[in-house]
């Protein structure tokens, strides 16, 4: 946990100014959910999933209130601007953050393009065919063309930009204007369309019939297409830092909002078959955008050639996003004319909240600096994101003018989803870690098999709709690479030295008037093992012709701020004082001292910040068998997440090594082991190279072995060898270090493993626990290997614990 940042006392509250309601954050997530979903997404959907479609939309809500749930108590619990991003940052890391909101931001700024693009083509239609009004003829400039429709894209999402630059509360009060408007006119729609076939009920259930004509294939991949119409409670957290008692008011809107839409969507998936007829006009405009391939309609059957055999459905999807409005004329007077309309509201009331929200997670990744700092700065006036906002509103144009939208748009539903699997389990992460800390305003019930099944449904839906458009995973995929590629040329160094900063305050130093390159990092903790640490240590600086870094840490309590810290650190100063006396004279010594709430996590951004080669840790020779830890919970941590070589001396009390053995198969481990050995050997130690030859191939080990001699004699170092043959590696190494009075053995790294907790390799760690003298263990540090492992530890290790609130 970060100073100040920590989940329970989380607060940025003094950042941005607290004036919407639950009204109008419910609305806010009303205007997402029914947004230019429900007019452009109906009928390619009813193409797909026939009646269906009211299957389909159930199931979209059903499956939607799993994750609903996790966000209700997620964004009652922590209320701050960045919602899902927020949440996977404290309980999976901030590399797992930063692709949460990269999908989050992109995802959403897509979804403005699309809505702007929407907007555009519903404003030059309206124009043209109802009022007369011929416009410029498309342009083609560069790679692009830009028509009519582009204009009004540019113009609308502009405005949008401005609005949400000007606060919350016009952003509120624009988006509540808009969503009434829409919401009125789908209210309007749906009770004549129930005249209808209230009044016509035998034609009316005849075209439900049959219910599933493309099985429930075409129900999954339904869902999969307006999934993005159910993701409104992901905008409604966004807002949760800038929300009157948000504890209480995002949950209610979160629950208020779903349940209007749902409501809403089968009942216009209802009226959509029910009410409608195949009239001749209808059927040839869809035959029409069956053979120019137009209005994003595929993956469809071909539309029937007599009109007798054409079912309602198939019309609508071939009419693609133009089903809806091209229903409606039949439905209710100048139907048409009345959806495009409010097609318009609902683009502009998508759009505002996609602004909104993508500049709030955009805003959040820039206050955690894995972002340029300037996303993070607020307005002194507005008191918003300004450029933030500015910066979204620009990629949200940019797509919609210069990209193929509908392909990336595509994508948007599988990063949704892909976002809401991670959101989900960084919710019982949050649970198990830090629930008794956290004042939840709603706590959803049945923990963890909610979130457990929001993991499960959104993983199926995502899968299963490679088989619509593989398209949408290639452009998913793609984003998620360009968003790894930033990461690691730009954010993580970024995210490192913040966590560095966080995590880790430096209380006093002393330097040494010399430095040098080559560094070794030796925590003291303990008086006792003080000159066997710094003699090791030295010999390593002394071979490499570097120095050492003396380092304490003072722990303070996990609820005390590290800027009030420093009087825990007296005792620390008085023990690297005290240790100093055993820092030889021809090797540089330096020495910190440093607070934190998290030792091992100290001494690795003590090593990170100063750039230190090797880690030297102490250990009293005990392996931790019955618990998660393989040699104790501070070293385990170091060992696993330092950013270079490592080594742990098992602390005998030994001051003199005079014979060393140095047990070795080759590798990049055995090799620091033997540049730890040469040290040995320049100091004044009798050296021997030792192999057990398991496979009795006593010959083929001795070759080895002499040519390893032989490399060391190169650099005047003198070394003995031995191979042995055995079965078992650990006693043939402990029965030769005994029979052979040897006082110290140094050994690399054995295997390591992905899935379990092996920190050197059973081998090394048997031979350090059961050898009665000094024992070096190390491993080199291997970027790529340790960043899976991290990876893998992240959604493998955490989470595997959970339990209820409280217990």
């Amino acid at each position: 946990m970060s100073d100040g940042e920590g989940l329970p006392g989380h607060s940025h509250d003094d950042e941005l100014a607290r004036d919407l309601s639950v009204f109008d954050i419910t609305m806010i997530g009303i205007g997402a959910m029914i947004g230019a979903g429900i007019f452009v997404l109906t009928g390619l959907a009813a193409g797909q999933a026939g009646p269906g479609l009211v299957m389909a939309f159930a199931f979209n809500g059903f499956i939607t209130i799993f994750t609903g749930m996790v966000y209700a108590e997620l964004g009652s619990a922590i209320p701050e601007a960045g919602g899902g991003y927020l949440w996977v940052r404290e309980a999976l890391g901030r590399s797992q953050a930063f692709l949460a909101g990269w999908m989050s931001w992109f995802a959403h700024a897509v979804a403005g393009s699309l809505y702007v693009l929407g907007f555009g083509a519903f404003v030059h239609l309206l124009l043209t065919d109802y009022f007369g009004i011929q416009l410029f003829q498309p342009i083609d400039l560069l790679f692009i063309t830009f028509g009519p429709e582009k204009l009004f894209a540019v113009f609308a999402g502009a405005l949008f930009a401005y609005i949400n630059y000007r606060g919350a509360k016009e952003t509120g009060l624009a988006g509540n204007i808009v969503t009434m408007v829409k919401v009125t006119v789908i209210v309007v729609l749906i009770a004549f369309g129930f005249g209808y076939i209230l009044g016509n009920p035998g034609q009316s259930t005849e075209r439900f019939r049959p219910f599933l004509p493309r099985d429930f294939g075409g129900v999954f991949i339904a869902m999969g297409l307006t999934f993005i119409a159910f993701e409104g409670y992901e905008i409604i957290v966004q807002s949760g830092e800038e929300v009157v008692n948000p504890k209480k008011a995002v949950p209610k809107a979160v629950f208020y909002s779903m349940s209007v839409v749902v409501t809403i969507y089968m009942l216009v998936a209802i009226v959509l078959i029910g009410a409608v007829s195949v009239t001749p006009e209808l059927f040839s405009l869809a035959q029409e955008g069956a053979a120019s391939g137009g209005h994003g309609a595929t993956n469809l059957p071909p539309v029937p050639d007599d009109i007798a055999d054409a079912a309602v459905w198939e019309i609508l999807g071939h009419l693609g996003e133009l089903g809806l409005a091209r229903a409606a004329g039949q439905i209710m007077p100048y139907g048409t004319l009345v959806i495009l309309v409010a097609g318009i509201f609902s683009t502009l009331s998508a759009l505002n909240a996609t602004t909104y929200s993508s500049t709030r997670v955009s805003f959040a990744m820039g206050r955690d600096h894995v972002l340029p700092d300037a996303f993070s700065a607020v307005h002194p006036e507005k008191k918003t994101p300004h450029i933030a906002t500015a910066l979204s509103g620009a990629l949200i144009v940019f797509m919609a003018v210069a990209l193929p939208i509908e392909a990336v748009a595509a994508a948007t539903d599988v990063m949704f989803l892909l976002l809401f699997l991670q959101v989900n389990y960084a919710a019982i992460v949050i649970r198990r870690e830090w629930g008794d800390q956290i004042d939840y305003g709603y706590v959803m019930p049945f923990f963890p098999y909610v979130p457990i099944i929001g993991i499960l449904t959104k993983l199926a839906l995502a899968v299963y709709l490679f088989n619509y458009s593989p398209l949408a995973w290639y452009g998913a995929i793609a984003w998620i690479l360009v968003g790894v590629g930033i990461f690691f040329l730009y954010s993580r160094s970024r995210v490192r030295e913040t966590e560095a900063k966080e995590e880790t305050r430096l209380i006093a130093e002393e330097r040494s008037p010399e430095e040098r390159g080559y560094q070794v990092l030796v925590p003291i903790a303990n008086p006792d093992h003080a000159e066997q640490l710094i003699r090791a240590g030295s010999a390593i600086a002394r071979r490499q012709d570097g120095e050492v870094l003396l380092t304490s840490v003072a722990t303070v309590p996990d609820q005390t701020p590290l800027s009030e810290g420093s009087r825990y650190a007296d005792e620390q100063r008085e023990l690297l004082d005290e240790a100093m006396q055993y820092a030889p004279e021809d090797v540089p010594v330096h020495q910190t001292v440093t607070i934190g709430h998290d030792i091992a996590k100290s001494i690795n951004n003590v090593a990170y910040q100063r750039d230190s080669d090797l880690v030297l840790l102490g250990w009293r020779g005990q392996r931790k068998r019955m618990s998660d830890y393989a040699l104790g919970s501070n070293i385990d941590t170091v060992v696993e997440n330092a950013e270079c070589d490592v080594a742990v001396l098992k602390t005998d009390g030994t001051t003199d090594s005079r014979r060393v053995l140095v047990p070795t198969a080759g590798g990049s481990n055995s090799d620091l082991a033997e540049m730890v050995a040469a040290a040995y050997v320049e100091a004044g130690s009798e050296v021997t190279l030792f192999h057990v030859a398991t496979d009795r191939d006593v010959e083929s080990a001795q070759s080895f072995l002499e040519q390893r001699q032989a490399a060391l004699a190169e650099s005047d170092i003198d070394v003995d060898i031995t191979v042995e043959a055995g079965e078992d590696i650990s006693e043939g190494i402990l029965e030769y270090a005994r029979n052979g009075d040897f006082d110290s053995i140094i050994v690399g790294a054995a295997g390591e493993g992905i899935l379990r907790r092996v920190l050197f390799g059973e081998v090394p760690e048997t031979v350090g626990a059961e050898f009665e003298g000094e024992v070096v263990m190390v491993r080199k540090h291997r970027p790529v290997q340790s960043a899976v492992k991290r990876l893998v530890g992240k959604w493998v290790g955490k989470g595997a614990k959970a339990t209820n609130l409280g217990e």
